[in-house]
């Protein structure tokens, strides 16, 4: 009886959800905690929808009024106004560089992910070809982009 005690206190320890980091404010009794597969995988596809400008395609990853702040300070608040948004200016091309996903609390659902690109913009008769780096907050609930965050730097 004993041995059987230890085996399943054993899995049990080894069976917790770990958590780090910390929260202030009105969560600041919570902590920060792995997220799914499944949320990064709803970045994934708008990324591909996205490198084909499948912007229809992208519509139903996204809540109709998605909150998006963009790298140049512009806000949009609807889907339709995130796709008008895009310059009609010369392509850029892009790579999917990461993305990892956490969660706040994983019993109410919504997950941030993280995602990190490196943008290329092609040179034109104004300027030169350039690199940034981009790293994007997603909030994620029940399969939608609630938020999106951009953040871009030059690359040197």
């Amino acid at each position: 009886t004993i041995f059987l005690f230890l085996i399943f206190s054993a899995c049990e320890t080894q069976m917790q959800e770990r958590s780090i980091g910390f929260v202030t404010g009105e969560n600041s009794d919570t902590q920060w905690h792995l997220g799914t597969q499944e949320a990064i995988d709803i970045v994934s596809i708008v990324d591909e929808l996205w490198t084909n400008q499948d912007f229809e395609g992208m519509r139903p990853y996204f809540a109709d009024s998605v909150k998006v702040w963009r790298p140049n300070g512009n806000y949009t608040d609807t889907f339709d106004d995130f796709v008008s948004s895009f310059s009609s200016g010369p392509s850029a091309t892009w790579s999917f560089d990461y993305a990892f996903s956490v969660d706040l609390d994983p019993t109410i659902g919504g997950e941030h992910v993280q995602a990190g690109f490196s943008i290329t913009y092609p040179a034109t008769e104004e300027t030169e070809e350039i690199t940034n780096l981009q790293h994007e907050s997603y909030y994620v609930v029940d399969g939608k982009i609630i938020t999106l965050r951009q953040y871009s730097i030059r690359q040197e």
